[in-house]
């Protein structure tokens, strides 16, 4: 049997890349060398699972997959405390180090019987893995026939909603106006009902055609077993039908090419899981110029688009709350009425459902098994995911094949929405750091990691597993959210690894990573039996400011989990920064929130290894500490509150990516911008907050501007927000030509002079204006510039006018208007811009209304107006 490495269980392969990379820095220590090699050794010949990986759902299995998770666990915090203290030994002075000799030698023994005794536990873990393996495979029930069945059990009988879906489907089918073959898909997550629409309509439209048949594909996808089952579908001949079995693909192949030559067919072929599908069948569906058609449905939105040439993936939405409660009445009472008192808890439960096809289905099968009465259907409000995530195996069948078909890299980091508590809209930017600490992201050349992590996140999107629940304005994914009861099955899966486990108190769990969510009370006032079992700590409360957190709560995390690596404090308050911080060495994520004016202390520049930094709140007034210079794998800070950054400092932060916020104070404000200049030379994301008195002279803004303008030294920004809080600055005259994101609020841009810099910015596709002072109420756009400018928003403007020269902004898509009240003229060249495809107009006056909506029908744009509109 030939079990290969790359197809591990994807949270244990995690684990041993991860221990891997500890185990090749622990090398670097003399005395437990030739111990660390061989269990380093060990760790990489753990490889359980076959290139079906359908038998790791089998108790036999999944007890030899914990055996070796435990130990790489133990593994991985031997070594990490042997670093550490080896570490904080090489500090001591030579007396410190004479003293500590002895207890050196002692440590080096024990850490060195330890890997011994690991390395035994692994040799017999591995001694025995062929024999678990091959029991499990024989009693495993891998039947593809058994798990079709359960789906058609749930998913065929009641067809609601889809009213809109199958109207725009079957156009699209039997349109003699696009004549060529073409394929039609329907993508959504599992459950959603895309085969009880593809059936509906199967069944509504075959008749148009010559030919037609449905075939089920799968992930156990084989080419000749798919074209067998098309033939047997065809009205081919009895002696046709009994050789089938015995022709070879390209003979089968041929035979359907012929048969269908001519004719005008369908052909369904539901849940595709690759697109090498398509690719591997496409040449026996001949193009005859007569509508035919080849429906396909899946959870991955890459093999619709793979497959489609004229039309593009028609995306299956969630049902709304009266198509959910009309399910829901069909499923349970059969025709009947639902009984009065009864009704308002149905509406209940289904709201509990969200809009699933699927959790609707199977909870109204398990209640139409119950009485009818009050206290019993009681029972299940509030309680949907879980009822369905315990009682009933066919959710999590259905649901888990989009898990097993991840690639072994996007397991960890799927499982990890789970940290997030019920219905919580997730900021991406803060998922995709959270996923960089915990080493999820594999590096891929010269990319940056935070693009390879947000093609993750895509992929999960595109997979169904994760709805993008808000998009920013360059159509990069904002905010996103998991469906709950995909949420509540794989936290479950997620505990059960150890991988990470949502709890109220830390003392009796061993998972990794814990995620804290509602009062933490309890969880500070206990003493963990086995602190350093978890590396990540993430607190969640219910509301803003919920809890405060007294002065012991860093010092509590400081003192029992000193390997931590992950530090995550959401809706939490704190009331101080310890200077024992400075003691976590293996922090690489820290958010805090401060209820209290409070210092940073200097301690902070011991983190060598952090990498984000995340202070919100309150700030002492003065400087951060000249220790944040020392961290040099640090790359976000986000700060707010009026901080400012030190300056008499010689480092520079070269792995910085994103500053927010930078303050910088009219005191020392031409040595600030050379920190910001020359400081962080590769930053992408900077944005500056600037406190600048009223009384300056026109000498001094001039030499500030002079300083400003070292900003174009950033070769690397590409996004950039400049944020006036006193007195008026200056555009600066110079910006670096990659930026494409600029953000403006409260700056004077001067006469025409500083649109004029940004209108000559090669790269800029976004801008936002806004609460700008605006000369002479108008807004003045020189010819020929912002040449790719597809962004514009103009918001708390000042502004009765709006000039736009020839040529200007020809590649506009979006304009937004908020908040402007007295604009009473558009541009005479707007028409002109045949690109526009979105206007917005939030809280503005009803003659920007009024011309808009003429305009609207000259252009062609789609106009959004959202209230409130102003008289």
């Amino acid at each position: 049997m030939n079990i290969e490495r790359d197809e591990l269980d994807g949270v244990v392969n995690f684990l041993v890349q991860h221990l891997s990379q500890r185990l090749v820095e622990a090398k670097l220590f003399h005395g437990v060398k030739d111990r660390v090699e061989s269990l380093h050794r060990e760790l990489t010949l753990i490889n359980i699972q076959n290139s079906e990986g359908r038998w790791s759902e089998h108790p036999i299995v999944k007890e030899v997959v914990e055996q070796i998770r435990d130990v790489a666990f133990e593994a991985e915090d031997v070594i990490d405390k042997f670093i550490l203290k080896v570490g904080e030994q090489r500090k001591r002075n030579c007396m410190g180090k004479l003293i500590y000799s002895f207890n050196h030698v002692i440590m080096h023994w024990v850490v060195a019987k330890k890997i011994e005794g690991l390395n035994k536990d692994i040799n017999k873990i591995y001694s025995n893995k062929d024999k678990y393996v091959r029991k499990a495979l024989v009693t495993v029930d891998t039947s593809e026939v058994a798990l079709h069945k359960r789906r058609r059990e749930v998913e065929e009988d009641d067809v609601v909603g889809f009213v809109d879906d199958s109207r725009i489907l079957v156009m699209q089918l039997t349109d003699k106006g696009y004549p060529n073959r073409d394929v039609v898909s329907i993508i959504g997550m599992g459950g959603l009902g895309k085969t009880v629409l593809a059936r509906k309509i199967y069944n509504e439209i075959k008749e148009c055609f010559d030919y037609h048949a449905w075939v089920y594909v799968s992930q156990d996808f084989k080419t000749r077993e798919l074209f067998i089952k098309i033939l047997k579908k065809m009205s081919i001949s009895d002696e046709l039908r009994r050789n089938l079995e015995v022709m070879s693909e390209d003979e089968l192949k041929e035979r359907l090419f012929q048969y269908l030559r001519g004719k005008r067919y369908l052909v369904v072929m539901d849940d595709i899981w690759k697109t090498e599908v398509w690719d591997n069948v496409r040449s026996v569906f001949p193009d005859n110029s007569n509508g035919s058609r080849i429906l396909i449905t899946s959870r991955i939105k890459e093999v619709g688009l793979h497959a489609g040439q004229t039309f593009g993936p028609y995306f299956l939405k969630f049902l709304n709350a009266d198509q959910s409660l009309k399910l829901f009445h069909k499923k349970v009472f059969r025709g009947g009425e639902c009984p009065p008192e009864l009704e308002p808890l149905a509406r209940q439960i289904v709201e509990g459902c969200h809009g699933f096809p699927l959790s609707i289905v199977v909870l109204a099968s398990i209640l139409s098994t119950k009485d009818m009465l009050f206290h019993i259907w009681s029972r299940f409000v509030g309680q949907v995911n879980q009822i369905l995530t315990h009682d009933s195996p066919v959710c999590k069948q259905i649901l888990s094949l989009s898990y097993t078909d991840l690639s072994q890299h996007l397991k960890p980091c799927f499982l990890y929405f789970s940290v997030y508590p019920e219905g919580f809209e997730i900021p991406v930017r803060q998922l995709i750091h959270l996923w960089m600490a915990e080493g999820f992201i594999q590096q891929t050349g010269d990319r940056h990691m935070e693009d390879v992590a947000e093609e993750y996140l895509e992929q999960l999107i595109n997979r169904s597993l994760v709805q993008d629940a808000s998009r920013r304005t360059d159509g990069g994914i904002k905010t996103c959210r998991i469906n709950n009861l995909l949420r509540e099955l794989y936290m479950s899966e997620s505990a059960e690894e150890k991988f990470l486990e949502v709890c109220t108190d830390v003392s009796t769990n061993k998972s990794r990573r814990l995620s804290i969510q509602g009062s933490p009370r309890r969880c500070i006032s206990s003493n963990p039996s086995d602190p350093t079992r978890a590396h990540t700590l993430l607190f969640f409360g219910k509301d803003k400011g919920e809890f405060n957190f007294n002065t012991d709560a860093l010092d509590w995390v400081v003192e029992n989990f000193k390997l931590i690596r992950v530090l995550h404090f959401e809706h939490l308050e704190l009331h101080s920064i310890p200077e024992r911080i400075g003691t976590l060495k293996y922090l690489r994520y820290l958010r805090i929130n401060l209820s209290n004016a409070v210092s940073v202390p200097d301690s902070i520049g011991n983190l060598t290894k952090l990498e984000t930094l995340y202070i919100k709140g309150n700030l002492e007034e003065g400087c951060l500490p000249n220790g944040i210079f020392k961290l040099e794998r640090l790359r976000n800070l986000y700060l707010n509150g009026k901080l400012p950054l030190p300056y008499h400092v010689d480092q520079a932060l070269w792995n910085l990516q994103v500053l927010s916020t930078a303050t910088l104070c009219c005191d020392f404000q031409t040595q600030i911008l050379g920190v910001v200049g020359d400081r962080f030379p590769r930053v992408r994301k900077l944005k500056i907050r600037l406190l600048l008195e009223s009384d300056m002279n026109d000498q001094g803004n001039g030499h500030e501007q002079r300083e400003f303008d070292r900003l174009s030294r950033l070769h690397h920004l590409g996004h950039l927000e400049i944020l006036r809080i006193d007195n008026c600055p200056m555009l600066p005259t110079s910006l670096p030509d990659t930026i494409t994101k600029l953000t403006l609020k409260a700056v004077d841009f001067g006469v025409g002079g500083g649109l004029k810099v940004l209108g000559e910015l090669p790269s800029l596709l976004i801008l936002k204006i806004q609460s700008c002072p605006v000369d002479d109420g108008g807004l003045h756009i020189i010819s020929d510039s912002f040449l790719k400018l597809q962004v514009l928003k103009l918001e708390g403007l000042t502004l009765r006018e709006w000039e736009l020269g020839t040529g200007a902004m020809p590649v506009l898509r979006h304009l937004v208007f908020k908040n402007l009240g007295h604009l009473s003229m558009l541009p005479r060249e707007l028409p002109n811009l045949t690109a526009l495809r979105n206007v917005e107009v939030l809280e503005s006056n009803l003659n920007l209304v009024g011309m808009l909506q003429e305009l609207e029908t000259i252009i062609g744009f789609k106009l959004l107006i959202i209230p409130s509109v102003s008289a």
